[in-house]
Formats: C-alpha cells, structure tokens, sequence
C-alpha cells in the first residue's frame, strides 16, 4: 500500500481534549464595545471653525465657552464682542443701501412724468416762498407769525364768547378797521379783577394797559398777557387832563416799542367817562390824520 493513499483523520480526541486547549492559549476576540460619543485624542483649537460648524452642518452643535477668571480679559472679551457687532451693522448698512437699486422692479416702482414734474414745481415754488419769506421778514426766522397779524373772521361760535357790554362793539370794530392795538386807560380804583374780560381779546389785537399804581403794574405783568406802561394821576387836574394825557403817552410809547406799524393806523381807546369809577364803560376808534 503507497503512503500517498494513507487517509489519516483528526478523531474526536482532538477536538474534545487538545482543541480546548489550544484555544485557552491563544485569546483572540472580535467583539467590541461600541463608544457613544466620540473623544478625539488631539483637542481642536480653532474656536471660529467651531461656530462655523454651528451654523453650516450642524445646527444643534454648541459651541465652546471658554471660561476666564481674569477680569481684564472678560473686559476684552466684551470689548471685541462690541467691536464685531459694530462692523456687521455697518457691513449690513451698505450692504442694504447697495441693494436698494435691485430692490425696486417692475412697472409699480415707476413713476408717470406727469406727477415727477409736479413734485418738482411744487417744491421749487416752495423754495421760492420761504426766500421770500426770509427776505421781506417782519418778525425774526424763528419765530412764529402771531395771531393778531392772521386777521380773524367773526362767527356765530365766535359772538357767543363775546356777551359783556360793549364786548362784541369792539370786537367788530377791530375786524372793520383792522385795528392791531388796544389801549385800556385803567383808573385807581379799577382791580385786577375787571382787566380779566380783555383776555379774551388777546388773539385778536395787542393790550397795552395804562395802571395808575405800581401794584397793579406787577399784577398784570404776571397775567403775561398786556403790555404795560405805568402812568402817575395826579388829584389837580381833571378828568378830561387826565385822559388826553394817558392817551398822549400810550400813543407815544406804542410807537416807541413798534406796537403800531405806522403814525396814522388806528386803534382802540378804552376809558371811563366818569373819574373814580371802577370799570371802563366806553371805547373810541381812534386814527391820526
């Protein structure tokens, strides 16, 4: 018999005794324990590549804080973080005024020529009228024009504030005259309390008031409301002295302080036709020729 066709076998020996044996020496496994999170051994350092991470791939993704006991550095932190948010809204700035260009489109963003040419007139004629405005000027640039120089129109809600004697006789005389200045001839014995009905006539003319005492000077400058001029009575002379005087240096103050625009424009004169009551009971139209 050739050795060639000798069959040897391994028998079950092998396999129940030696093969045991053999794989208690020789540990091998293939088992692994699969990791939940994955640790790199080498730290990555670019801190902005993070943020870009955050923003791209990875919305979720939390960027690292750095913690810092120095306040100084803190400080720069804040410093740098106001720096950067100043440059991206100046960065956003441009970046809208060069879009504004691209943002209008289609046929709603153009404009008939028609009402370009309007625009254009409208705003040259008002140019024009504040140079002119500016230039024949009578009171200064800032200053608003006051109501006394608008003129007024005498209606029906108008006349019903007016209900005193003499009140809507005046009033209607201002408006036929165009009157611009009042002047109240107030006796001694007149008080603060009668002046109060000329307020309502404030919007409509200026007050020059006349007081005879230095008390009752003080107590219409603190109404703010009536110019006035401090005129001295004297017993000796009589009623009608009395008045020619007031109304002669009212006159002559009026146009010292530029109350009247001119020599011959007329005016209102209230003044009481007895001496030592205390009401002003008449009023005269008076104009210099």
């Amino acid at each position: 018999m050739n050795t060639s066709e000798v069959k040897r076998t391994l028998g079950s020996p092998f396999f129940d005794v030696l093969w045991p044996l053999i794989l208690d020496e020789n540990v091998c496994r293939i088992e692994t324990k699969p990791d939940e999170f994955f640790v790199p051994r080498q730290p990555f350092n670019r801190l902005d590549w993070h943020i870009y991470l955050s923003q791209v791939g990875f919305p979720f993704y939390m960027p690292p804080h750095e913690l810092r006991c120095c306040k100084g550095a803190q400080r720069e932190e804040i410093e740098n973080e106001d720096a950067e948010n100043a440059l991206n809204q100046e960065v956003e700035e441009r970046t809208a005024s060069n879009q504004v260009d691209f943002l209008r489109h289609g046929s709603r963003d153009i404009r008939p020529i028609d009402e370009v040419v309007n625009k254009l007139r409208m705003e040259q004629e008002r140019r024009q009228k504040l140079a002119y405005d500016f230039a024949n000027r009578r009171y200064p640039w800032t200053m608003q024009t006051p109501s006394h120089e608008l003129g007024f129109t005498i209606t029906e809600e108008l006349q019903k504030c007016f209900k005193g004697p003499m009140e809507l006789d005046i009033l209607r005389a201002i408006h036929d005259h165009d009157c611009k200045l009042m002047i109240i001839d107030l006796g001694t014995d007149v008080d603060i309390k009668d002046c109060q009905r000329w307020i309502k006539f404030r919007p409509y003319i200026q007050l020059l008031a006349l007081p005879r005492t230095p008390r009752m000077e003080r107590s219409l400058q603190v109404l703010n409301v009536f110019h006035t001029y401090l005129v001295e009575e004297s017993a000796d002379n009589s009623w009608h002295d009395e008045v020619q005087y007031s109304l002669r240096t009212a006159f002559v103050h009026a146009q010292k302080n530029q109350l009247l625009k001119s020599c011959g424009e007329p005016f209102v004169f209230v003044f009481s036709r007895f001496r030592g009551i205390c009401t002003c009971d008449t009023y005269k139209i008076i104009r210099r020729a």
